[in-house]
């Protein structure tokens, strides 16, 4: 086993499990300027005991996962087919609050798109959904597993219509606001509920992902609406819990609302 190559403060060291998986193992310690572990397969010498508390970022031919103190998140949205068959997926709430009347091909960006399940839902609806993930742990784990639905008989289709975009939605929602045409129909923003990673009862995915957490500036909910808004899209969706505060106090046009969660439009004049 090859022992990990410390680097600056990335919250993740690359795992490789496989020998087939190593170059790919490299190229994203590259990309996420993290240290790198290698498993030698079939050595027994080199059984890997992974150390507590640390975040990895596994690497094998099944894929890219997430993992910590015996918990392991591989993202697949093949979890995700009951959801989008005909009659379900009109049932969610998402699709209801998103719809625009009058738009063959809609187009939506997805400003917070976490690991894709929101965005899978807008694609499946018939939305071309740019997805935009500031976090390039979960943008390299969305990204992977975007490519094993693409080879799906039934989620092939539908990825085809996601498309990933890594770094901050700010600069691409002003840059679709500055080009002709380039408008989105409508912008998702699902930022996080607040409270949601001190919960006890949190799910593993976001006990997982809560670790790649780097000390930084908290959401700036106003500027993220605020470049929403500037991409001048036909409304703006926003996530919110069902007795949460509006995003930025901004008081939507509508809602839509569940026993959890409610799904905040606003609806600003159309142009011209």
């Amino acid at each position: 086993m090859m022992k990990p190559q410390m680097g600056d403060a990335s919250p993740v060291t690359v795992l490789c499990v496989d020998g087939g998986s190593i170059g790919r193992a490299q190229g994203l310690s590259d990309r996420l300027d993290a240290p790198i572990a290698v498993c030698e397969t079939g050595d027994p010498e080199a059984a890997f005991i992974p150390e507590p508390g640390l975040l990895y970022l596994k690497v094998s031919r099944d894929g890219l996962s997430l993992m910590r103190d015996g918990m392991e998140l591989r993202p697949d949205f093949a979890e995700m087919l009951p959801r989008i068959k005909q009659g379900a997926l009109q049932r969610e709430m998402l699709v209801k609050a998103a719809r625009v009347k009058g738009v063959e091909t809609p187009r939506a960006v997805d400003a917070t798109a976490g690991l894709g399940e929101d965005s899978l839902l807008l694609a499946a609806a018939g939305f071309t959904v740019t997805l935009c993930e500031a976090d390039p742990v979960i943008a390299a784990l969305l990204e992977d597993a975007l490519a094993r639905a693409s080879a799906h008989e039934v989620l092939g289709p539908v990825v085809a219509r996601m498309h990933l975009v890594a770094g901050d939605s700010r600069i691409t929602l002003e840059r679709a606001g500055a080009s002709m045409g380039a408008q989105p129909d409508v912008v998702y923003l699902d930022p996080m509920f607040p409270g949601r990673a001190k919960s006890a009862a949190v799910k593993k995915k976001f006990q997982l992902i809560h670790g790649l957490e780097r000390p930084a500036e908290p959401l700036d909910e106003e500027s993220l609406l605020r470049s929403a808004l500037a991409a001048h899209p036909r409304k703006v969706v926003i996530k919110r819990p069902v007795k949460g505060p509006y995003l930025a106090g901004v008081k939507p046009s509508h809602a839509i609302v569940g026993k959890a969660v409610r799904y905040d439009c606003i609806v600003p004049p159309r142009q011209g």
